[in-house]
């Protein structure tokens, strides 16, 4: 008897990781080299905004800061890079193995005023985080009111 297991969650996720890889072909205008085929997970991010700047955090567990690769082309931000696999020894028997290897990629379309030469980047315990400097033209202005008496 074969049974079959069902990960509509999982399906959820190739869904979302296929439709990011057709609209991020649109919008990109460099030759991506990254094989979707090989392509076995996607890092969590979250992106906040100040009143200066957009913020960029994602989560690399188990990723080295020489192995992140970011890059701006056309207002277009790509965060790529590859989790290796720990090597295996012939001394275990792998009971389970949850953890996801392999190249990842995310890109993200920046607003229009911004100041992309300045982004700066860091990375700690895991975490990259990217700070995108708005435009001066961007930012807020606050006007003065006068009173004619």
């Amino acid at each position: 008897m074969t049974y079959l297991t069902r990960k509509p969650i999982g399906n959820l996720f190739n869904l979302h990781n296929e439709m990011g890889r057709l609209f991020g072909d649109l919008l990109s205008s460099q030759d991506n080299d990254v094989n979707t085929e090989t392509t076995s997970w996607t890092p969590t991010v979250d992106i906040a905004e100040t009143e200066n700047s957009y913020e960029i955090q994602a989560e690399l567990p188990g990723v080295t800061e020489k192995d992140v690769n970011i890059s701006v082309t056309d207002n277009l931000l790509t965060i790529k890079g590859e989790k290796h696999a720990e090597e295996k020894t012939e001394n275990k028997n792998l009971h389970r193995v949850e953890r996801q290897y392999g190249s990842f990629q995310r890109s993200f379309t920046l607003p229009r005023l911004v100041n992309t030469s300045d982004i700066k980047a860091g990375f700690k315990d895991g975490i990259l985080s990217l700070t995108i400097p708005k435009a001066e033209e961007a930012k807020p202005k606050e006007i003065q009111i006068s009173v004619n008496s």
